[in-house]
C-alpha cells in the first residue's frame, strides 16, 4: 500500500495505491472501505490486472487506486482495507485479509486568510468562443470554459456559471457541465477537469464585454495563495446601442470625463475655425451657421440619447436584485440555493454546488461533512424534521462514499419537501392549528 504524499493540507486529495499480490490467478477480488470520520476514501479505479516475472516465478497483481481526502489537521493513520476474493484453483478457495494500517499522513491546517480554500498542485483555465463571426443582438453564440487541475477531481473544481450570469449586456444559458477525474501515468497525481458550455445571447448593440474568469487557490507545492485568471474579452455587437457605453470606464478607470470633454473641446474649436474661414472667404455667413447648427444639433441629440440610455432603470436592476437577495430571510435564501442546484443529476456535483452556495449566501463553512451540513440546514428552516434530515444526508453520504444505490430524483423530492419555505413562521402555524383544535367555548346555560 503506497501513498502519493505523506504531508498534505486539510481537504487536499492524495492517491492511495493498493496492490493485491498472489502466486496464482484470482477468480474474483473485492475491497471494503472502512468508515472514518477524519478521512474520506473514494474508489477511483481497479482492480487493474498486472503480472510481474521474478526469478522464482510469476506474480499476479490486482491494483486498486483510491482518492484520500483528510478532513482535519494532525497525524492521521490510514485505516486497514478489507480484501476478499476467490482463488482460481480447483477448489475455488476463498480468502479474506486486511491491508496494513501503518501508513500515517501529516495533515497541515487550513490557512484562514485564504477563502475559498482549494489546495492543489496546479491549475489552468482555458476558454474559447464559437459562432461570433458576425455578432448581432439576439443572435446566440457559445462560450466554452475548460478548467484543469492537478490534485483534485473535476467535481471539486468551481463553476463559472454565476460569474457569467452576474454580467450585464447578455443573457446566459448553461448547456452542459462535464467533469472528469483520472490518475497520472506515474500514479502520483490526481488529474481533474471541468468543461462547461454556455450560450450567450446579446441584448444590446455596441461593445460587449465577457468578464474575466478567475479562481483563487492554494499552491500546495510552494505553500502560497495564487489566483489563476483568464483575461476579459470584448466583442462588437451589431444592433441598437444600449447601455454598453458604460463599459468604457471599466477599460480606462478614471478617464470617463476626459474622454467626454476632449472631443467636445476639439469640436467647438473646429466649429469656430470654420466660421472664421467662411467669413474671410466672404461666404454667406447664414449658410455656414445653418450647417454648423445642424452638425451641433445632431451631436447634441446623440449625446442626449446616450444620456437617457445611461439613466435607464435596466442598469440598476442587477444591483436591486442583489440587494433583494441579501435582504431575504435565511429560509428563503436556502430555498434559492436548493432551486439553483435542482438541475444537477450527479450527486457529487449537486452536493458540491450546494456547499458552495451555502457558503456564499448562508455563510456556512465550504467543506462541511454532509451530516453537519444537514444539521445547519435544518437549523435555518425550523420546520424541517431534524431526524429526517439526518436520514437523508446519511443516504447521500453512503451514495457518494460507499457507492450504494440511490434514486437521486426521488431523494431530491424528499429533500425539497423538508426545506420548502412557508409565508408564515412555524410557531404562528402551530398556534393557529391549536386554536382550531380548541374550537368555541360551550354555552353558559346549556339545555338539559
Amino acid at each position: 500500500m503506497q501513498l502519493s504524499e505523506s504531508r498534505v493540507y486539510v481537504q487536499q486529495t492524495l492517491l492511495l495505491t493498493l496492490d493485491v499480490i498472489s502466486g496464482n490467478t484470482l477468480a474474483n477480488v473485492e475491497t471494503k472501505l472502512p468508515p472514518s470520520g477524519s478521512l474520506v476514501l473514494t474508489n477511483l479505479e481497479g482492480p487493474t490486472k498486472l503480472t510481474r516475472n521474478l526469478a522464482t516465478g510469476r506474480e499476479f497483481i490486482h491494483q486498486f487506486r483510491y482518492a484520500v481526502t483528510p478532513l482535519k489537521a494532525g497525524q492521521l493513520r490510514v485505516p486497514a482495507i478489507t480484501i476478499e476474493g476467490v482463488l482460481a484453483d480447483a477448489n475455488n478457495t476463498s480468502f479474506k485479509i486486511d491491508s496494513p494500517a501503518d501508513r500515517v499522513i501529516e495533515v497541515l491546517p487550513i490557512n484562514p486568510a485564504v477563502q475559498p480554500w482549494l489546495p492543489l498542485f496546479g491549475l489552468s483555465i482555458q476558454s474559447y468562443i464559437q459562432g461570433t463571426e458576425r455578432p448581432e443582438v439576439g443572435k446566440p453564440f457559445r462560450v466554452v470554459v475548460d478548467t484543469s487541475a492537478v490534485g483534485a477531481t473535476g467535481g471539486q473544481l468551481p463553476s463559472f456559471a454565476e460569474r457569467l450570469q452576474s454580467s450585464s449586456g447578455f443573457n446566459v444559458y448553461r448547456e452542459e457541465s462535464r467533469t472528469e477525474g483520472s490518475v497520472s501515468s506515474d500514479g502520483r497525481f490526481l488529474l481533474g477537469r471541468r468543461t462547461e458550455s454556455f450560450t450567450l445571447v446579446p441584448q444590446q448593440g455596441g461593445k460587449l464585454l465577457i468578464p474575466e474568469l478567475q479562481i483563487s487557490w492554494w499552491n500546495a507545492t510552494t505553500g502560497q495563495a495564487e489566483v489563476e485568471r483568464f483575461p476579459m474579452r470584448q466583442l462588437i455587437v451589431k444592433g441598437e446601442a444600449g447601455s454598453t457605453n458604460g463599459a468604457i470606464p471599466d477599460l480606462f478607470p478614471g478617464a470617463s470625463s476626459l474622454l467626454l470633454w476632449v472631443p467636445l473641446t476639439g469640436l467647438f474649436s473646429l466649429t469656430i475655425g470654420f466660421w472664421v474661414l467662411a467669413w474671410l472667404r466672404k461666404k454667406r455667413f447664414a449658410q455656414v451657421v445653418e450647417e454648423e447648427v445642424v452638425a451641433v444639433t445632431r451631436f447634441s441629440v446623440r449625446q442626449f440619447r446616450e444620456f437617457l440610455a445611461w439613466l435607464a432603470p435596466i442598469r440598476r436592476l442587477q444591483k436591486v436584485r442583489q440587494i433583494f437577495v441579501r435582504t431575504l430571510p435565511r429560509r428563503f435564501k436556502l430555498w434559492f440555493c436548493i432551486k439553483v442546484v435542482e438541475g444537477e443529476s450527479d450527486p457529487e456535483t449537486w452536493s458540491y454546488m450546494l456547499k458552495f452556495l451555502s457558503n456564499k449566501h448562508l455563510q456556512f463553512p465550504p467543506q462541511l461533512p454532509l451530516q453537519e451540513l444537514g444539521e445547519r440546514l435544518a437549523g435555518v428552516h425550523t420546520g424541517a424534521d431534524r431526524m429526517q434530515m439526518q436520514v437523508l444526508m446519511g443516504e447521500l453520504d453512503k451514495r457518494l462514499y460507499a457507492e450504494e444505490k440511490l434514486d437521486f430524483a426521488a431523494w431530491k423530492r424528499r429533500f425539497r419537501a423538508q426545506l420548502r419555505p412557508t409565508l408564515l413562521p412555524v410557531h404562528w402555524k402551530a398556534l393557529h392549528s391549536r386554536q382550531r383544535k380548541i374550537g368555541r367555548l360551550p354555552r353558559l346555560n346549556p339545555e338539559f
